[in-house]
């Protein structure tokens, strides 16, 4: 004989078993949320509350330098060296003056990285303008030439430094960094220490008079040791071809 049982009373407090669909006012809580965690004030990282100051006093050295090169090799108009270098300070200053901001980061990145290629590219063609004036023999004052050899190997030296401060910032826990520096590896301070941008200067400077970086601060990625190449290629063709042209024509 059957049983009837009663009929099970709904319980609004419990779950459903089915997911409704989703609304709009869904998508605009998932969209706040995510905005207001990426502009977040959380506590900053030491990378982040490094200051600007050396970096920007760099950039305007390089295109002070910029300023003094013979108008036959400066590619682009004054005007136009000064207003790279307005928006390159400018990005790092509001990175100083909010840290944790994650959009400020990225552009201050995006712009340091379009700086360099800037500056990279006109330094190229310049070299190749005064291999040209070298290899003429004739158009050209030997002062000059060592003048403005020497000019645009100091631009070098400043303009990696940027690029290698910047590129190696990116480093996350998930993507190592691009240098790899004795001082962080050293089991007592790896936790403390992190690499600033007077390190990656000096990184730069090495790499541009040794022609190879220290073996305390060395490219640990790909990319960095393509970078590191382009750089000494650089230096080498500016000291050796150029530099020690005008120096036997003095003498």
């Amino acid at each position: 004989m059957l049983s009837l049982k009663p009929a099970r009373r709904f319980n609004a407090n419990q779950a459903v078993p089915f997911s409704r669909p989703l609304v709009w006012q869904d998508y605009r809580n998932w969209y706040v949320t995510s905005l207001t965690m990426a502009l977040s004030k959380g506590k900053p990282d030491t990378r982040d509350t490094e200051p600007r100051w050396p970096a920007v006093l760099t950039l305007l050295v390089v295109f002070g330098i910029v300023e003094l090169l013979p108008s036959r090799y400066a590619i682009a108009p004054p005007w136009f060296a000064w207003a790279v270098c307005g928006i390159g300070a400018a990005s790092m200053l509001a990175v100083q003056l909010v840290p944790t901001s994650r959009p400020l980061r990225r552009v201050e990145r995006v712009t340091i990285i379009g700086i360099f290629a800037v500056i990279c590219s006109l330094g190229i063609l310049g070299i190749v303008r005064l291999v040209a004036d070298m290899l003429s023999q004739h158009g050209y004052d030997s002062v000059r030439l060592l003048e403005t050899a020497i000019e645009i190997w100091a631009v070098n030296i400043l303009n990696f430094a940027l690029l290698y401060w910047q590129v190696d910032r990116s480093r996350s826990k998930i993507r190592p960094a691009d240098f790899r520096f004795a001082e962080k590896d050293d089991a007592g301070t790896a936790q403390a220490w992190e690499p600033y941008f007077i390190d990656y200067l000096f990184l730069a400077f090495a790499t541009s008079t040794s022609f190879m970086p220290p073996d305390y601060s060395r490219p640990a990625s790909r990319r960095a040791k393509l970078l590191a190449m382009l750089q000494a290629s650089i230096s080498l063709t500016t000291l050796f071809l150029v530099a020690s042209r005008a120096i036997s024509t003095l003498s």
